[in-house]
């Protein structure tokens, strides 16, 4: 039996969303390499600057938590939107940043982006995609996010020594650009409603045990396992981590 074809407006709709989930994968691994020019110039220490990837990976968790509503609520189109405004955002205030709020901002924007387009570049796979294919374009797609942080710090060690690190959001500026025009004519998926009620307070505490998870080990390193802040850190991490497992109160589950 001869395999199904996959339509070519479907591979140009995978392609888009996979490239906008590249770029940030790409922006992430590349900064790393940026950090002490970073301190140097924004005049901020080592442990302030970390937030730039410990921010960044802990907004695209929450947005990625919240996936399987939006999926269900809104059509890909708008999704893929919404994701591409939101990488324009933070690639404009990140090149431009004045200070590092402004840059944190920007790379939270960033991350809302990526954490939104990588599961949606799955879902156009297994809603697309013929049985037979799926194996192939999985792997595909799982090669575009390896591929990312392979290239990064090449990417941004070039980048920042040579000119300035500011480069590394304005080049990806005209590439996000390309994948809004290609995703806007080809990705065609409408949403498939449900009436499902948002958990937000699942959403809040999910986002309150990455916070204070975080905080906490970071602290650990610094300051030690008997600090006050570590303590006052696991102290909001237990309950909370409680409450989003159903074990103090089962009738909230987490998103």
């Amino acid at each position: 039996m001869a395999q199904q074809q996959v339509a070519r407006h479907t591979q140009w709709a995978i392609l888009a969303v996979g490239l906008l989930s590249f770029t940030g994968i790409l922006v992430e691994t590349s900064l790393n390499v940026a950090f002490y020019t970073l301190t140097r110039q924004l005049g901020i220490t080592l442990s302030t600057v970390q937030w730039l990837t410990s921010g960044y990976l802990l907004m695209v968790t929450i947005v990625m938590s919240t996936t399987a509503y939006l999926i269900q609520r809104f059509a890909a189109q708008n999704l893929f939107r919404f994701a591409v405004g939101m990488a324009l955002i933070g690639a404009t205030l990140c090149a431009a940043a004045p200070n590092f709020p402004i840059l944190l901002l920007g790379r939270l924007a960033q991350a809302v982006a990526t954490g939104i387009a990588t599961p949606l570049m799955f879902y156009l796979i297994m809603a697309l995609i013929p049985h037979r294919q799926l194996g192939t374009y999985m792997g595909l797609a799982s090669m575009i996010i390896s591929l990312a942080p392979a290239l990064g710090p090449t990417y941004g060690g070039w980048l920042t020594s040579a000119l300035s690190w500011r480069l590394i959001f304005v080049v990806i500026l005209p590439v996000i650009g390309g994948v809004f025009l290609l995703g806007q004519k080809f990705i065609q998926l409408p949403a498939k409603p449900q009436h499902r009620r948002f958990d937000w307070s699942g959403l809040i505490l999910l986002a309150g045990v990455l916070v204070g998870l975080s905080e906490a080990v970071e602290n650990i390193g610094t300051l030690g396992w008997t600090s006050g802040s570590v303590l006052s850190w696991g102290g909001l991490f237990w309950p909370l981590s409680c409450s989003c497992s159903g074990i103090s109160r089962p009738a909230m589950p987490c998103c």
